[in-house]
Parts: C-alpha cells; structure tokens; sequence
C-alpha cells in the first residue's frame, strides 16, 4: 500500500491557483496562443462573445488518483481546438489540421497541465497517479464538486480549463 502524507489536503482555492499558474506555463511555453483570462470562478458552459453564443464542443481529460481524486478538464470551442493545435504543432493559420492532430493537442495539453499540478501540489501529499489523457462528451455529467475554471480567450476561440475533485481514492 502506498503511503501517504499526514499533510492536510489542498482547498479548492490552493488547487485553483496551481491550475491557473499550470496553465499560464504551459500556454506560455508550449501553445503560443494564450491571450488573456476572460473569467474565473465555477465552471461554466458557455460564454458571450460579442451577440453570439459560443458553447464548448471539444472536451479532453486527465484523471488524478490519490488521497484526492478528480479530473482536469480541457473544454474548448472548434476554433480554440484549432488554435490550441496549431500553437503546439508551430502552424500558422493557414494549415489544415486533422482531426486526431486537433484531438491529439488537446490530449497533451491536459497531461502537461494535469503534470504541473501534480507535481507541484499534489505530490507531496504522497503518491498519485494520472489516467492517459481522453476525449470525453462534453455533455457527460461531471465526476463531483468542481474547484472551479479558467477561461482564456485564445487567438481563436475560447478554452476553459477545468479541475474536479472528489476527496479520497477513486474505486477501480
């Protein structure tokens, strides 16, 4: 049995901020498209952007399991899939994507995000695992309480990244 830590377990506050600054690393480094943070607080389906309504339609996820669980959440529109993709493959506007490139960005953005966050909060509470990153339906029912989201408005499009908690281990 793994040991785990008598340290008390991060709030949603301490974990929103590791997220916050997981992202800010990761797009600052890797995407290339990050522009600003357009909303913070709990999780939120959709945004106004000028008249229009725009709903997230890509959604990629990253399991955590340890003496928390839960799941770090890339919820994205079509155009900020896009541009996630073409910041992390170094492409301009102009080049076609693929759909499993699109999907495959958004894969490894989650795990780099999921990564930082882990290693820099979760691992000194003991040891913690993290699932291969998938697609998920947007539309599926969340795991649990959300810590809350980051919504960035990209290049193109808009991203919210999201983290869920759940206390105690995850059952297989």
């Amino acid at each position: 049995m793994a040991e785990q830590s008598t340290q008390a377990l991060p709030g949603d506050a301490e974990l929103l901020a590791a997220l916050e600054r997981a992202v800010d690393e990761v797009f600052t480094s890797m995407v290339c498209t990050f522009e600003a943070l357009a909303e913070h607080g709990s999780a939120v389906p959709a945004l106004e952007r000028g008249s229009a309504r725009e709903s997230f339609d890509r959604e990629a996820v990253v399991e955590f399991r340890g003496a928390i669980s839960g799941q770090v959440v890339f919820r994205c529109t079509a155009s900020g899939a896009h541009d996630i993709a073409r910041g992390l493959l170094l492409l301009d506007d102009s080049t076609a994507l693929a759909v499993d490139e699109v999907n495959d960005a958004l894969k490894e953005c989650a795990n780099m995000v999921t990564g930082h966050v882990k290693t820099q909060v979760l691992d000194p509470l003991g040891r913690f695992d993290l699932s291969i990153p998938f697609l998920k339906d947007v539309s599926a029912q969340p795991p649990g309480p959300a810590c809350g989201s980051l919504v960035y408005r990209l290049q193109q499009g808009l991203v919210s990244v999201e983290l869920w908690r759940r206390d105690g281990p995850l059952g297989n």
